[in-house]
């Protein structure tokens, strides 16, 4: 609306002046409140947003907020509509936003900024006392008066996710709005009190940092890392904040409401003066504020009342744009869809050499070492295209914030690392950061210590774990930029990525063996996936992601055969689904082949023609996946074990490696390192089933796997027996296995010991330690425990008790006969096993 129709439209009580603010939902023009004789601010929605609302809900909303009395609240006086536009008058107010601070100070101290926090939260606290959540906490809504906080736009938030929002894309959602909406906001759930301290625990985050928990070039990205990734580390940026601070407001940021403080004001209690109500991982006291805050502000701020009537404060010159997950989502151009840019292929990086950031260059040698280390180590992973240590060489004394477009266009690159190291008081730290090239915009970052007394030795190991790093949050990155190029439906993509966060919550569940909340996930993420299926029927992804979680849920049911087969049954279902939409998906064949794979590894046919013919099947669309694409790592582990079952070690042990080769982002590096040693240690490679071990020891040191890998390795002739060694073994295991499993990992940790003692020579003590391990069925259905016992028994040559453990071992695994007969591992090979009648009576036949 025009500002000369606009003075014509309103009631004579308002004389219009000039505008003075524009965004883009609302225009807000400074006007004389002719009665009063006092200045007010008058935003006007625009025609787009108008038409969308309904005009009487928008009086009531706007009445409601203006109910709303606390001097941390600016109220609204009055509401209309002129020439067929509504509008709203509020006080004008001079002065300046938080956001206006921000953009020029970046960082605020740090007890200004918990104050300011606490302010707001003591306006949303008498908010939702009175039922109203604010739904639009960002530094454009909070003004700063007199020192003091003041939060605007209270009501219109609700009104315009209540709209039919999808209609208002047109009107240019920021991508400043999204980044601090919750992740239930983003998917249109019914909001409460908490949706509004996690957009206020963002607001602080950025006060702190300088930047808020997650950026991208479009809001679709910005979701999809708010809700899968974690928040990055706080003292990262700035170590001066201290670590209780930053668990308060980590626990203020979870994913889940539920997991998140009850209240704002324990939120504000637990910045102030200690943490109750917190229950996440982050969870620690927080008592560094309370005395400091309040010798500086005396009584504190948020319980001194203000008038606002006729002061002078600042006006929100931005408008409100909070709208529902359809309106965020909905019109898109190609880039902000996840159209991939071929000329920006995020597989494509550009490793620039590290700052040195001591003042004397002292640290040169390592930046340029450690940069050139890293294109080294990243070079060899055949998925990723990484500039040549000559290509980026012309950038290394270029100093720039973000990424220059010049650097992106000339390499082609879609992602970029930097760093920087700096000298500490015992040695150097080094900042990593991945960085989407087109938009500039931070995909994660971490740190890293290093002695510089030893920084040679130290340089390869240090870039290895800057390499796995960083192919992990690539990976994460890619999986999705792809599945955003994929959706139709911004709302199916939406219930898609919060599937995937649901299974991987399912997934810590059943590492920590509790079955039934994680079955109970898996569903909850399956109801989620099925709707998106609806929303976009001819997306693959909700397909795929159903067969997966199918997968899952049989192997999380193989003790309840009937379950495990329904979950397999389905799961095939999905991926035809799947297969419909896209004939050549990989990822659908690679599904396809390891449920028919898992009808054999799990027993539900019998050996015999229907056994062979799943074998087959099962190895020839595995085939088929590793064909299309020759990076499916999941395809070549699953591969590796189907070798097994044809008792072939040795192409089992070339598909474990060629899934290493193939595992880019490390998505399935636990699977394959377990194959890796097994397969290496099954051809008597023990060196290679050492190193990786402890490969995977390094990588997943809460693994029990690979704390037992180490006892294994003790059994063989490629090292010392040594008994002491194997008790820290067991103790080390003790210390990472949840409570409810150890009574399982104690026997596994004690006949494993029994090995050593028995290759040691130490039979008696072998046997007694033996005996008090020893398998029972109830603790081991599988009779997993009961193959270990066989094995320890044969090391002790006590070929009569093992033979009796083997049969009762083959009732539970009969398709296991062929691997005995061939020789599948090197216990087998013992002449004086291959010659015992017991043992050629159980094999006869199988070979």
């Amino acid at each position: 609306m025009q500002l000369d129709s606009l003075t014509i439209a309103l009631p004579d009580r308002y004389r219009i002046q000039r505008e003075i603010g524009r965004g883009g939902m609302a225009v807000v023009y400074l006007a004389e409140d002719v009665p009063h004789g006092r200045d007010v601010a008058v935003k006007v929605l625009s025609p787009e947003l108008t038409s969308s609302i309904d005009a009487e809900r928008f009086r009531r909303e706007i009445q409601i907020a203006a109910r709303l009395s606390h001097p941390n609240i600016l109220p609204a006086y009055d509401s209309g509509s002129a020439n067929g536009a509504l509008f709203y008058v509020m006080p004008f107010v001079q002065g300046e936003s938080l956001r206006s601070r921000l953009d020029r100070e970046s960082q605020l101290p740090i007890e200004e900024a918990i104050a300011i926090t606490c302010e707001v939260a003591d306006a949303l606290s008498y908010a939702h006392s009175q039922g109203v959540v604010h739904r639009d906490i960002k530094p454009e809504n909070i003004l700063i008066q007199s020192g003091h906080a003041v939060v605007a736009d209270f009501g219109i938030a609700r009104i315009v996710e209540d709209s039919g929002a999808q209609k208002l894309t047109a009107t240019g959602l920021s991508i400043g709005t999204a980044a601090y909406m919750s992740p239930e906001q983003f998917v249109g759930e019914k909001l409460d009190g908490r949706s509004d301290m996690y957009s206020l625990a963002c607001v602080l985050y950025e006060m702190l940092v300088g930047q808020v928990p997650f950026t991208g070039p479009n809001a679709m990205a910005i979701m999809a890392r708010a809700t899968m990734q974690a928040v990055p580390s706080i003292r990262l940026v700035r170590s001066t904040v201290p670590e209780d601070v930053e668990a308060v407001i980590f626990h203020a940021l979870e994913k889940t409401p539920a997991d998140r403080f009850a209240t704002i004001d324990e939120f504000k209690d637990a910045l102030l003066s200690g943490n109750r109500g917190m229950t996440s991982a982050f969870a620690k006291s927080t008592n560094m504020y309370t005395a400091a805050y309040r010798a500086a502000h005396g009584r504190p701020a948020w319980n001194r009342r203000r008038s606002m009537m006729g002061a002078a404060v600042v006006v929100l010159l931005a408008a409100s744009s909070v709208v529902a997950a359809r309106g965020i989502l909905g019109k898109q151009s190609n880039t902000a869809a996840g159209i991939i840019n071929p000329d920006a292929d995020p597989n494509h990086l550009g490793v620039l050499y590290f700052a040195d950031e001591s003042k004397d260059g002292s640290l040169r040698f390592l930046a340029d070492g450690l940069t050139e280390s890293l294109i080294d180590e990243l070079s060899r992973v055949p998925a990723l295209d990484v500039v040549s240590k000559n290509g980026v060489r012309q950038y290394r004394s270029l100093s720039f914030d973000g990424v220059p477009d010049s650097i992106q266009r000339t390499l082609k690159i879609g992602t970029v690392v930097r760093g920087e190291v700096e000298p500490t008081a015992t040695g150097a730290r080094v900042t990593v950061r991945l960085i989407e090239a087109l938009s500039g915009s931070e995909i994660t970052r971490d740190r890293f210590d290093v002695d510089t007394a030893n920084a040679m030795a130290a340089q390869g190991e240090l870039s290895r774990r800057v390499a796995e790093f960083l192919r992990k949050h690539l990976g994460e990155d890619v999986k999705l930029r792809e599945s955003r190029a994929g959706a139709s439906s911004p709302e199916a993509w939406t219930l898609v990525q919060r599937a995937e966060k649901t299974r991987k919550d399912a997934d810590s569940l059943l590492a920590a063996r509790q079955d039934s909340a994680a079955l109970a996930r898996l569903t909850d993420a399956d109801h989620q996936l099925a709707r998106a299926a609806q929303l976009d029927a001819r997306w693959v992804q909700p397909w795929l992601t159903r067969a997966a979680i199918a997968y899952q849920r049989a192997r999380a049911t193989r003790e309840q055969p009937a379950l495990a087969e329904a979950a397999v049954d389905s799961g095939m279902a999905f991926v035809d689904r799947a297969l419909q939409v896209d004939v050549r998906s990989a990822d659908a064949l690679e599904l396809r082949g390891k449920l028919e794979f898992l009808r054999v590894d799990q027993r539900m046919v019998p050996e015999g023609p229907q056994y062979a013919r799943l074998l087959d099947a099962a190895e020839k669309d595995l085939r088929a996946a590793v064909q299309e694409n020759s990076s499916q790592a999941g395809a070549w582990a699953t591969l590796s074990r189907l070798a097994y079952k044809r008792q072939s070690p040795q192409e089992a042990l070339l598909a474990a490696q060629a899934a290493y080769k193939a595992d880019a982002y490390l998505s399935n590096a636990r699977e394959i390192l377990a194959r890796l040693f097994w397969t290496s240690h099954d051809t008597e490679n023990f060196p290679d089933a050492a190193r990786w071990c402890a490969e995977g020891r390094r990588r997943f040191p809460a693994d029990v796997f690979f704390v037992e890998c180490r006892l294994w390795m003790l059994t063989t002739k490629n090292m010392q027996p040594v008994p002491a060694d194997a008790w820290r073994w067991v103790d080390t295991l003790k210390a990472i296995t949840p409570p409810n499993r150890w009574e399982y990992e104690r026997r596994m940790g004690e006949m494993l010991v029994a090995g050593v003692l028995a290759k040691a020579g130490m039979r008696d003590s072998a046997a007694h330690v033996l005996d008090r391990a020893k398998s029972t069925p109830d603790l081991d259905p599988e009779r997993e425990l009961l193959g270990t016992q066989v094995v320890v028994r044969l090391f002790l040559k006590d070929y009569d008790r093992a033979m009796d453990d083997l049969t009762a071992y083959l009732a539970a695994h009969p398709d296991h006969r062929k691997g005995l007969a061939t020789n599948t591992s090197p216990w087998w090979r013992d002449p004086a096993v291959q010659e015992n009648r017991r043992f050629k009576a159980l094999i006869a036949g199988a070979r």
